[in-house]
């Protein structure tokens, strides 16, 4: 198989010497990482930082190695995270460092530059695919619900997608569905592609103890277990004994040493429980190291708008976020709230830290929860191209055009914080929806009327809360005619 990578790219004198030092680098982070007994000592975090500058050349990264700088000097939760990540197994952590921060942060970032270079395409650092949306449960409000449960992407299709990715100079990509691990050939596939790293969001339900055992051996795939609370909340939306299943899973992949994570899905039935630590503290118990919130929107499988956190719920849930952060060794990313530290929407495959999808069906959409595509891979493959032609259509051109959507970060997305962008990016460039129902997003009166109240609702909670931090006065002014406005709306949603 064909390897479209730092190293074959190098040639001559210069090649040689990329290559001798990529590989004396590694030696001295395995190395370090051999001999970690359970804990990565300040000494060790240190010569790890000093690597992390040497590789980082073009400062591409900087803001990121300062503030790891400043988490040792000042003693962060976060610096636990090296000390569970040190009790982890070898291929475990030789793979998060090689495939990840060496093949896709460092290596990778030089080989999407010269891709830009050559093609003039956007460069984004990955993206998600769907082998296959079948799956052994049925979730309440699931976003990927109304895709036909088959498989369409043949493994031949997906090998040849991974070494375009490959050429585009991504080596960090997501898998999703469905459910992963109900595909057959599916560690195979992460056995042939070893030099990229996976992040497989599941529902856990399947992991059995050889099934930690042999991801752990692979070492280069981090499952992200779907968890929505506790019992009560988990049960309610994936079924009974699910709760059970998924805390046995965690308990496999902890005792196997495998890197693993959470997602959660914030809506009006577990609201209350994700304010409250003893959740945080439970997934840290279970050997999570990492999660991701993805904010309930109707979309998919019986979309309900009355699931969705209110604006206020929402702004509460992001203060609760930042103060979990700074507590527990638990790196949380929320999807929506997090969209500061990412300049905005990630959508349509932009430049920097974006991404795309490719569903089960090979459509090419713009992000998964954006229905909609003008490309199948398929078809781009029939005609003799690449899976990059995707990036440089009118839809997702003109998404990349409008972003950032909003001058406030917090509010980054196309669907639920500016709807109204997403209608003009559909009625511009004509895409399809991806399955039966997607277009009732943005032609549902009701849905849209939702919509859009809730945004105008958050977009008022944020600038009153902007101008409290700016204007600390002892004696409030009259309100204004628009802050009543505002107010009254946000009343109306919450």
């Amino acid at each position: 198989m064909m390897r479209y990578n730092f190293q074959q790219n190098e040639t001559g004198a210069f090649g040689l010497i990329s290559r001798y030092t990529q590989d004396k680098v590694f030696n001295q982070i395995s190395h370090i990482l051999s001999r970690i007994p359970g804990r990565i000592t300040p000494k060790a975090l240190k010569r790890i930082l000093r690597i992390a500058e040497g590789l980082d050349r073009d400062r591409e990264y900087s803001h990121e190695i300062e503030g790891l700088r400043r988490a040792i000097e000042g003693d962060h939760p976060y610096l636990r995270f090296f000390d569970l990540i040190g009790k982890k197994s070898l291929p475990c952590r030789e793979k998060l460092f090689r495939n990840f921060f060496i093949n896709a942060v460092f290596n990778g970032n030089k080989i999407r530059e010269d891709f830009y270079r050559r093609h003039r395409i956007s460069r984004p650092f990955f993206f998600v695919i769907s082998p296959t949306m079948n799956c052994n449960l049925r979730c309440l409000g699931c976003y990927a619900g109304n895709y036909p449960r088959k498989e369409n992407l043949s493994r031949e299709v997906i090998d040849r997608i991974l070494e375009d990715a490959r050429a585009m100079g991504i080596y960090f990509v997501t898998v999703s569905g469905g459910e992963p691990f109900c595909r057959k050939d599916i560690l195979d596939l992460f056995r042939t592609h070893h030099d990229i790293y996976f992040q497989v969001f599941t529902n856990g339900t399947l992991i059995d103890s050889d099934l930690a055992s042999e991801i752990s051996r692979l070492g280069n795939i981090a499952p992200v277990i779907s968890c929505e609370g506790f019992e009560e909340e988990t049960d309610h939306r994936r079924g009974k004994g699910t709760f059970r299943r998924i805390c046995e899973a965690m308990d496999n992949l902890r005792e196997a040493g495998v890197i693993f994570g959470f997602s959660t899905v914030p809506a009006a039935y577990n609201y209350s429980t994700l304010l409250n630590e003893a959740y945080y503290e439970f997934l840290v118990e279970k050997g999570a190291l990492f999660g991701w919130l993805f904010q309930y929107i109707p979309i998919g499988a019986r979309p309900e708008p009355k699931l969705m956190l209110t604006a206020n719920q929402r702004l509460t849930l992001y203060d609760k976020v930042r103060a979990v952060r700074n507590a527990y060794p638990l790196f949380i990313a929320d999807f929506w709230n997090d969209g500061p530290y990412v300049d905005g929407c990630l959508a349509a495959g932009r430049t920097g830290r974006g991404y795309f999808h490719v569903n089960c069906d090979g459509d090419v959409e713009p992000c998964v929860f954006v229905h909609f595509a003008v490309d199948n891979i398929h078809r781009i493959y029939e005609r003799g191209g690449h899976l990059w032609d995707a990036l440089d259509s009118e839809f997702f051109r003109t998404i990349r055009a409008g972003q950032p959507w909003n001058s406030n970060h917090h509010m980054p997305c196309m669907v639920i914080d500016n709807p109204h962008c997403l209608r003009n990016a559909v009625e511009a460039t004509h895409p399809y929806p991806t399955h039966e129902g997607a277009e009732t997003l943005i032609s549902d009166p009701a849905l849209s009327s939702h919509l859009d109240r809730y945004s105008e609702a958050l977009a008022c909670l944020w600038t009153e809360r902007d101008v409290s931090a700016c204007h600390m006065e002892t004696v409030p002014p009259e309100p204004s005619t628009w802050m009543k406005a505002c107010t009254e709306t946000t009343n109306s949603i919450s």
